[in-house]
């Protein structure tokens, strides 16, 4: 286990002191919190210069109806929203009585996102392991026995070597699924967790056993828990310690969940018997309900009159000594390791992601080498310019199948998993560069295997250039233009954030580069406006380098790179998709980087 530290904040130094100490919790509070959005028009205040407390040792639940600012005041708390030309964000946030930002807020605290973003084809051990296995210092042994505890805590003892599953893998279910969520962010022990909607999706039973860990863990390990819920069965609301009620963004009970009934029956709202108190608070505060509207102001007079000072109190009486997590990031190769290995994993174990595109490659091989099949035997028509024609169309679809097949698996795959870069990367897990290289060496088998199952079928079918040499320059060729759609699926995933609109654009992008490629025009007919654009195709290249490859040295009496104007030779053709193979790449990296943004 990792060492709890204190932190001394000293206002007048850059640096701070820190000091090491038993763990005594963290208590979080808020002071005349308000949260501006400043529309066309008008101003919407969607929070209302809220104070409150969370304390250590309780799991605290904020509720309130649809649009009372319940998820806006937890993104707040978890340092997920911030100033900017459309919002306007006042007051003060402190933990421990000291003021933290998100570079801090790590250090201490975690977030458990509404979403369940886990990789599929991992097991529920092998996620938290690899949790443990970054944020954690110590022997893989430690690390284990850490694992082990996390399990039994979460009671995932059973299903911890089944794997996660999805749309195409049968795996665990959504109350195992949360709670693996949760056990992820134990792994560094922090002090405070904030969950938004931790029953969103399960069923009361599924839902109360989520509920019932996090209670005894606030309890035995003296954690601070906040959660936002919308309206849970009696049985949940009663684990909950203390509640934060909200209404049009403004506070109107805060204290036990054990008194909230008998609070609004002094006020005249009574409870009627054997009823769900979580529903009838919400039956009373329900926006929509023209006298609910009518009640709120004696609501919010209630609340100033007997709760805000009591509130105030206990806001000012805070401890100056915040504990912090002793994260140390692992180093950078040990990042890319564990991230090729998940990686690796991965793509073995998802079905779509590895047989079938291999079978695709080999069924796309036999069905193009049956078309061709006629072909050797018009071998002897040397100069039939019918049977050039018919195999330049075959070398090129050979090589656009290439492209397209390494391209559009990873176009759907970087936005699938965007959620989940997205969440690790706000746990700062990771750098950006190790995850973009551990998904480029990992699909470097794909990028190598596809073409060489297509050429070594399809290849000598067809009755393309029979000599070895110039197979395995082909096969030479084939690599690194799938390299080259390898580097554009990467940078058209990381540019949108949806797989849908992802896939139908990628068609799009990479029509222009398939027209320039030198077999539908002659490169030299192009206008001069645009005759630029054929030298950022991979196509002209990689075609090029195939026309060359095929018809030098054979008995051809028709010079067919003069005919199509390629002048560059075959050796430096390859040179130049390599490097224009890089430079996507390298686009690529800088696209998934800048789309790295905080995740709600």
């Amino acid at each position: 286990m990792s060492v709890k530290q204190n932190i001394n904040i000293n206002n007048s130094t850059k640096n701070n002191q820190i000091e090491k100490s038993a763990n005594q919790g963290v208590d979080i509070v808020w002071n005349n919190v308000t949260y501006e959005v400043n529309l066309k028009n008008t101003k919407r205040q969607v929070l209302r210069g809220v104070s409150g407390i969370s304390k250590k040792g309780q799991i605290n639940v904020i509720m309130g109806s649809s649009g009372a600012g319940k998820t806006t005041l937890l993104n707040l708390l978890c340092c997920r929203a911030e100033n900017t030309s459309k919002v306007s964000i006042k007051g003060e946030i402190r933990a421990n009585g000291k003021e933290y930002n998100s570079n801090d807020f790590s250090n201490f605290a975690a977030y458990v996102t509404q979403e369940d973003c886990l990789m599929e084809a991992m097991t529920v051990r092998e996620i938290i392991q690899f949790s443990a296995d970054l944020k954690t210092r110590g022997s893989q042994e430690e690390k284990k026995n850490l694992v082990d505890q996390i399990l039994k805590m979460m009671r995932l003892e059973k299903c911890q070597n089944s794997l996660i599953g999805g749309l195409m893998i049968k795996g665990i279910t959504k109350g195992e699924k949360k709670r693996t969520s949760i056990a992820i962010e134990l792994v560094s022990n922090p002090d405070v967790i904030f969950l938004d909607e931790p029953t969103s999706g399960l069923d009361s039973f599924t839902a109360y056993n989520v509920i019932d860990v996090l209670q005894k863990y606030a309890r035995e390990q003296n954690k601070n828990i906040i959660c936002t819920i919308h309206q849970p069965s009696s049985e949940i609301f009663m684990k909950f310690d203390n509640l934060l009620l909200l209404v049009e963004g403004q506070f109107i009970y805060q204290g036990p969940c054990s008194k909230v009934i008998e609070y609004f029956a002094q006020i005249g709202f009574q409870c009627p018997f054997q009823s769900n108190p979580a529903d009838y608070l919400m039956s009373i505060v329900h926006a929509e309900s023209q006298k609910n509207r009518d009640n709120y102001s004696l609501y919010f007079e209630t609340y100033q009159q007997n709760l805000a000072p009591i509130i105030q109190d206990q806001i000012q009486i805070q401890k100056q000594q915040l504990s912090l997590l002793d994260n140390q990031k692992a180093s950078f190769f040990k990042q890319l390791g564990i991230l090729i290995e998940r990686q690796y994993k991965n793509l073995s174990r998802n079905p779509m992601l590895f047989q079938a595109r291999l079978i695709q490659s080999a069924l796309i091989g036999i069905f193009i080498g049956i078309i061709y099949l006629p072909l050797p035997s018009s071998y002897d028509h040397r100069d039939d310019q019918r049977l050039v024609n018919d195999l330049n169309g075959a070398m090129f679809f050979l090589i656009q199948n290439s492209h397209m097949n390494s391209l559009l698996p990873i176009v759907l795959c970087i936005p699938l998993e965007r959620n989940i870069f997205l969440k690790e990367q706000n746990q700062k897990l990771y750098h950006v560069l190790p995850y973009f290289l551990s998904k480029l060496i990992v699909e470097i088998i794909m990028v190598f295997l596809a073409p060489l199952i297509l050429g070594s079928i399809s290849y000598f079918m067809i009755g393309l250039n029979p000599n070895f040499g110039k197979f395995c320059f082909y096969q030479l060729v084939s690599f690194l233009q799938s390299f080259a759609g390898n580097a554009q699926g990467m940078f058209i995933g990381a540019l949108f954030s949806n797989a849908q609109t992802a896939i139908t654009v990628a068609p799009l992008v990479v029509l222009p580069f398939y027209l320039f490629g030198g077999l539908f025009k002659n490169i030299s007919d192009f206008p001069e406006w645009n005759s630029w654009f054929q030298y950022l195709t991979s196509y002209r290249y990689s075609f090029e380098a195939l026309v060359h490859n095929n018809y030098e040295g054979s008995p051809f009496t028709i010079d067919v790179s003069e005919q199509l104007n390629f002048t560059l030779g075959k050796w430096n053709s390859v040179l130049y998709l390599f490097c224009l193979g890089v430079g996507f790449q390298i686009i690529a990296y800088f696209t998934l980087k800048m789309s790295v943004k905080k995740l709600q």
